[in-house]
């Protein structure tokens, strides 16, 4: 709509100047050759309109979304998103929970539920199990867990911290949901004789991503997450 009228705009105004600039002289021997010139003017300006687009029209500079969106995006596969807390007492023990449905201790967490920010679903699950309400704003570990009996998944690990004295008994004195049996504090090399395999090496290479200083701050939108 907007070129439509940019078009006809200067070709009304280039026709109206030449004749304008021909009227005087339309008895001179060149009023003939000033209206073919413009004339001539006025096509030429509208044909190389088209040219102009991209000033003329701003959507250029950010394409519309299309109508259609691929399938992929509108029906996403099914994932689990599990989300765990990697937490250390003063003594350098790794705090574990054991649960009523699961082979194995591992570290404190669980899933995601619709609409919830991922650190805020590690923090309610800490906190449910362990009475520990930490700021969990750095990943350590991604960990994709193919389909079996459940849907395939991708877990994260946190970094909770080096726990206070205070914060450690709050642990002790906490009294944790019946899906929760029990809460250890074991040592890197208790580990292996603790967990299943796949929990295991989780941990140790979020242990091993801590101790090299390697890990990701979690973004919203772009902007650590608070």
């Amino acid at each position: 709509m907007r070129l439509l009228a940019a078009v006809l705009g200067v070709a009304t105004l280039s026709t109206l100047t030449a004749t304008t600039a021909c009227w005087p002289i339309h008895h001179g021997p060149l009023a003939p050759q000033l209206l073919i010139a413009g004339l001539i003017l006025t096509a030429g300006i509208s044909a190389g309109l088209p040219a102009c687009l991209p000033w003329l029209s701003p959507e250029q500079e950010h394409p519309r979304m299309p109508h259609t969106l691929p399938t992929l995006l509108t029906h996403p596969p099914r994932r689990r998103l599990g989300h765990q807390a990697l937490v250390l007492n003063h003594d350098g023990a790794i705090l574990l929970v054991a649960t009523a449905y699961k082979t194995g201790l591992q570290l404190p967490g669980g899933s995601a539920e619709a609409n919830e920010l991922p650190h805020h679903a590690a923090r309610r699950h800490t906190e449910t199990e362990t009475g520990l309400a930490l700021p969990l704003r750095h990943i350590l570990a991604t960990d994709y867990v193919p389909a079996q009996r459940l849907p395939e998944g991708i877990n994260f690990v946190y970094w909770g911290g080096h726990l206070t004295p205070t914060q450690e008994d709050i642990v002790a004195r906490h009294r944790p949901p019946a899906t929760i049996t029990a809460v250890h504090w074991l040592h890197p090399h208790q580990l292996p004789g603790a967990m299943t395999p796949d929990q295991h090496r989780r941990t140790t290479h979020a242990l091993t991503a801590l101790t090299r200083g390697i890990h990701l701050p979690f973004l919203l939108r772009g902007t650590p997450a608070e």
